[in-house]
């Protein structure tokens, strides 16, 4: 019989919510990072924030819809690499991922004032963009002095026996959605360590035994953990914006966002020790994340002089819903009677838990540019954004109450400098920037500074424009393996490439 007094102690203390709500999966979908969009944006490194006159830019100031001469639309084709060297405990490992991407298309429609009135343009347009690719693979290993059995005792330990046994007319599956429904994660995790061999109870003839051991034994292991996402991240929006007099330009944008998110960990363990029982475990997660959100931005652009141009956005915190699944198996290996015995724990369970709330800080962004008539132009933008701002709900969850003061303790506001030119030759036009991004973490061990630069070039056929861009990013940050017990982390040096083709089309 199981234990009911720790089932309705779970409940109470909102145990049903799972570690995979982390503070870094929270940074992970409301940190927009990564530059993304046309390739003419891409190839200022999204200096473009008193320009205008591109759809990328039109959902980075709202206003720059309205610095359009014309009828515009442009859709862009896509190739990234992503290239990490993973390193843990001084042992180094290259992997990479690539991928070719449909990630922008749009248009936007002007109309110009045929009398003398105060508003000399107006616009309406409606963009899409990924911003951001999820595909990616990293893997690093090496010898660490502390077992995985570590996180399987932490999450065991203070569980009765019973909980974790299997009685007669119940399954591995019936017990395993049992104790994630009525106990919590970490019960489940307890479970599959204790159903594996990776651990073993004190006393295993004790039901209410509630202290458990590790079957790893003592000295080193060789780990390795490979990481392996997929998917995108996309905002659509819907801009309006207007001129006045000719000089200054208003703008709005209702920004839908979604996400379409996997991961899928794998965690390997070996280890030679004279006293262990179990020497291979391997541990395997898959995370799958759909979620929606909203925002909007105001911004504005100037023309101060016939070549000085100035311009300011607001962008409001972005509210995301949120639905995540878990899935997990394990499978060790255990000396018995000296014999390898192998022990396959599949629950074949997906782990729904309940949708959640998620608000991404808002920023601000200021810019200037100089035209140098037509010939070419240069551009600035910086923009800030306070992590610290953001914010799991519905705060009544003890996960998301942590994972908050988490936040609080730990981000940062962080800032973003942009610097971008062009330079043209009759019909061509030549390009580059560079962008450095701060990390929101406090520490930078965890996520450091991320640096790029950019370059390009386009060709103007009067009606059609095409344009083709590189850019290159570099940012290490650093990955914890578990939340407790095995909480090393790898470090993670991350490059990525990209290349954009954009067709653009005047009417």
């Amino acid at each position: 019989m199981k234990n009911y007094i720790i089932i309705l102690s779970a409940l109470l203390t909102g145990a049903l919510f799972c570690e995979a709500q982390t503070v870094n999966d929270g940074l992970l979908y409301g940190q927009q990072d990564d530059l993304y969009g046309t390739a003419r944006y891409r190839a200022l490194s999204g200096a473009f924030g008193a320009l205008g006159g591109d759809l990328t830019a039109m959902g980075q100031n709202p206003a720059g819809s309205a610095i359009f001469s014309n009828h515009y639309a442009s859709f862009s084709l896509g190739y990234t690499k992503e290239n990490n060297t993973g390193n843990y405990f001084g042992s180094g490992i290259d992997s990479d991922d690539s991928d070719f991407n449909f990630n922008q298309f749009g248009g936007v429609l002007v109309f110009k004032s045929t009398q003398d009135n105060l508003l000399s343009k107006f616009a309406v347009g409606l963009n899409y963009d990924t911003t951001r690719l999820y595909d990616d693979n990293t893997i690093f290993a090496g010898t660490s002095d502390t077992s995985v059995s570590q996180y399987f005792l932490n999450n065991a330990n203070g569980f009765t026996l019973d909980n974790f046994t299997v009685m007669n007319g119940e399954t591995i599956s019936g017990l395993y959605q049992f104790l994630g429904e009525q106990v919590g994660f970490d019960a489940q995790q307890g479970f599959l360590g204790y159903e594996s061999f990776v651990i073993d109870a004190v006393d295993n003839n004790d039901p209410n035994n509630v202290q458990y051991i590790s079957n790893t034994g003592t000295g080193t292991f060789t780990q390795s953990n490979q990481i392996q996402s997929s998917g995108t991240q996309g905002k659509t929006s819907f801009n309006i914006a207007g001129q006045f007099a000719d000089k200054w330009s208003i703008g709005l944008n209702l920004n839908g966002h979604f996400i379409d998110y996997s991961r899928f960990t794998s965690f390997r363990e070996v280890n030679s020790n004279a006293d262990a029982i179990t020497t291979d475990v391997q541990l395997d997660n898959r995370l799958d994340v759909e979620g929606t959100g909203f925002s909007f931005q105001l911004g504005a652009i100037g023309n101060l002089t016939e070549s000085l141009r100035i311009g300011a956005t607001y962008e409001s915190p972005t509210w995301y819903n949120i639905d995540e699944t878990l899935t997990q198996e394990i499978f060790t290996t255990r000396i018995e009677n000296g014999t390898f015995e192998p022990a396959n724990v599949r629950p074949n369970v997906i782990n729904i838990y309940p949708t959640y709330d998620l608000r991404s800080p808002g920023s601000l962004t200021g810019s200037i540019a100089y035209i140098f008539g037509t010939s070419g132009l240069i551009s600035f933008d910086y923009s800030t954004k306070d992590y610290s701002q953001l914010e799991f709900e519905p705060n009544v969850d003890q996960n998301f109450d942590n994972n908050n003061a988490f936040i609080n303790e730990n981000l940062q506001r962080a800032n973003t400098i942009r610097l971008g030119g062009e330079y043209r030759v009759d019909r061509l036009t030549l390009r580059g920037g560079y962008r450095m991004v701060e990390s929101p973490y406090e520490d930078k061990s965890i996520a450091d500074d991320l640096t790029g630069f950019s370059l390009g070039l386009g060709y103007n056929w009067g009606n059609t424009t095409l344009d083709l861009s590189y850019d290159y990013s570099e940012r290490s940050y650093s990955q914890q393996l578990f939340e407790t017990g095995l909480t090393n982390r790898g470090l993670i040096s991350n490059e990525t490439n990209n290349v954009i083709l954009s067709l653009g089309f005047n009417f």
